[in-house]
């Protein structure tokens, strides 16, 4: 079996952001990892995004997945236990308790498994789009003398 290379964090580096296929950079970001490289991870712990990735050294710290993880994981989750929850709620010989108790559990589980993947998803499509919300922008308003876009004449 051929054996190869390790990928370098030079030619990593090199590849700018727009050349890496989007299918590429969703895998690597479902899967937690850095969406330059695909080597070093995004996030440290459950959901604590890392300033930038230890293995191509990518800055990742101006990227605020801010309420895009829990919006997925919320339709994602809520759209497979929604069948559950009608199934559980209409069977007479399955106790209220019990209904609960294993709805909670598959909420849980659900919300513990997606939360972090939709995280590292956000922040790869982010990341890849340039959308991070930094870009300047001047009102049409305010435009220069230059512009010659002003209400005066």
């Amino acid at each position: 079996m051929p054996v190869t290379p390790a990928r370098s964090v030079e030619s990593a580096a090199a590849v700018p952001q727009a050349s890496i296929p989007v299918m590429t950079v969703i895998r690597r970001g479902l899967s937690r990892r850095c969406p330059r490289c695909g080597d070093g991870a995004v996030l440290k712990g459950y959901l604590t995004r890392l300033p930038s990735c230890d293995a191509c050294g990518e800055d990742l710290s101006h990227i605020s997945a801010d309420d895009g993880p829990a919006w997925a994981t919320l339709m994602v989750v809520g759209h497979v236990l929604a069948p559950f929850l009608i199934i559980l709620g209409r069977d007479e010989r399955i106790p209220v308790w019990m209904a609960i108790a294993v709805l909670a559990a598959m909420m849980l589980a659900g919300v513990w498994w997606c939360l972090p993947r939709f995280k590292g998803l956000f922040i790869a499509l982010i990341w890849r789009t340039g959308a991070t919300g930094k870009d300047p922008f001047t009102h049409p308003a305010h435009q220069d003398a230059e512009s010659h876009n002003r209400g005066d004449g």
